[in-house]
């Protein structure tokens, strides 16, 4: 039976510390995307497009790679010593690392900056997600606490490009030779004291080691084993998906002549979608435990629309795939999260620290894939590739009922405080 313990005396409070620390996190990301390439032109000392691009895209590249070697240990520590301390930790963390990418000494200090402000933020999303999986033990509300920590995340991701390429516009353009003008500050400083207050407010999150689950909740480990390892493969394959799509759109794009602007319309179109997926998915209108029945088809819509950029003519003819692919990006994401959560039998957040980590290997695989693919062999291949291994994927995934079932708990928890309201 799932502990009832309850590890704060407001979860409406605590909720909501989880909820803006998710966002702070997301916004923070994109925040920077806007001005990062003025940053390395600023920093270099005989700039040119090409070294421009190159480290801007390796900068990038630097906050999502940490987690690979972060978010599982993150997760093991926030098991043992309990979720509190490490978002604190890691939300102040972020917070001190982000502002220090307002003054960067040189380049190779803003690139261990990026390592730092991403390997901090890999330690919140798992301990969020752990402790609504601790303390909410009925399925509906625990489910709409999962959808609104993934709704923030999406906001956070769609207002940060926004708030950055608004601040530089509206403050200037032209960073001093030493330190950064007002639009670097304002851009860069939104995010690290918003962090900063996000982890003053965690304090509404009580102390003290998470509860255990017991090994006589599980009828069979090795089941539940199996059921891990299909819902991270799984992940792993949505991510690898969707960062094959962003930049295999681009590449199409760029063929089909669809001009910068459009482009960016699109992403932004992607965004509204997922946000409004991850909102009916876990909204009062779905029961959560009919979203395992979702995965096969989400994973099918999704190949489909892959597969269907191929015979696109122009930005009109993207947006239907491309409205594919995000709507079904949008309900896998937090539906996986959800049912990595329930059904793991170790601690929580080691498991969600671990996707996490096989999440960002899924992303860097397919983003790197997507280029080679494209330039390689037909494109063709770079479509109808991974489009096959997201149906194999949908394959797969018709085993997870199955699983889900086996590793339910035989008796329903007793009533307690809901962190979801």
């Amino acid at each position: 039976m799932r502990s009832t313990r309850r590890l704060g005396h407001r979860p409406s409070r605590a909720l909501a510390a989880l909820v803006f620390s998710a966002f702070v996190i997301a916004l923070g990301y994109g925040t920077i995307l806007p001005v990062l390439p003025l940053m390395v032109q600023r920093l270099l000392a005989a700039p040119n497009p090409v070294d421009i691009a190159r480290h801007t895209g390796f900068l990038t590249a630097a906050f999502a790679v940490a987690p690979l070697a972060t978010a599982f240990p993150w997760g093991r520590l926030s098991d043992r010593y309990g979720r509190r301390p490490i978002l604190i930790l890691g939300l102040a963390g972020f917070a001190v690392t982000f502002t220090a990418t307002t003054i960067p000494l040189n380049l190779t200090f803003l690139y261990l900056m990026r390592l730092l402000n991403g390997s901090f933020a890999a330690a919140v999303l798992p301990s969020a997600f752990a402790f609504i999986a601790d303390t909410e033990a009925d399925e509906q509300r625990r489910a709409r606490a999962f959808g609104r920590i993934s709704v923030a995340s999406s906001l956070g991701l769609l207002a940060g490009p926004m708030i950055g390429g608004l601040a530089w516009q509206w403050l200037g353009t032209a960073p001093s030779d030493a330190i950064p003008n007002g639009a670097f500050l304002l851009s860069f400083l939104v995010a690290g004291g918003a962090a900063v207050a996000a982890a003053t407010v965690a304090r509404a999150i009580e102390g003290g080691p998470p509860p255990r689950r017991k090994g006589d909740d599980i009828e069979s480990k090795a089941v539940t084993k199996s059921g891990e390892f299909l819902l991270l493969g799984l992940a792993a394959v949505l991510a690898g998906g969707l960062g094959l799509f962003e930049v295999g759109l681009t590449l199409r794009s760029r063929s089909l002549s669809v001009t910068p602007t459009e482009l960016g319309s699109m992403f932004a179109m992607c965004m509204v979608v997922m946000l409004i997926a991850q909102g009916i998915v876990f909204s009062r209108l779905v029961k959560p435990e009919t979203t395992q029945w979702l995965i096969a088809p989400a994973f099918a819509v999704m190949a489909v629309g892959l597969a269907l950029v191929l015979v696109a003519g122009g930005s009109d003819g993207l947006l239907p795939p491309t409205s594919m692919v995000a709507a079904s990006g949008g309900l896998l994401a937090p539906t996986l999260t959800y049912w990595i959560s329930w059904i793991t039998r170790r601690g929580h957040a080691a498991e969600l620290g671990l996707q996490s980590t096989v999440t960002s290997v899924g992303q860097a695989l397919g983003s790197a894939g997507a280029g080679l693919l494209y330039e390689s062999f037909d494109v063709s291949v770079a479509f109808l590739a991974p489009a096959a291994v997201l149906a194999i994927a949908a394959i797969a995934s018709l085993q997870l009922p199955r699983q889900v079932e086996i590793t339910r708990p035989t008796s329903g928890p007793s009533s307690g405080k809901s962190v979801a309201g």
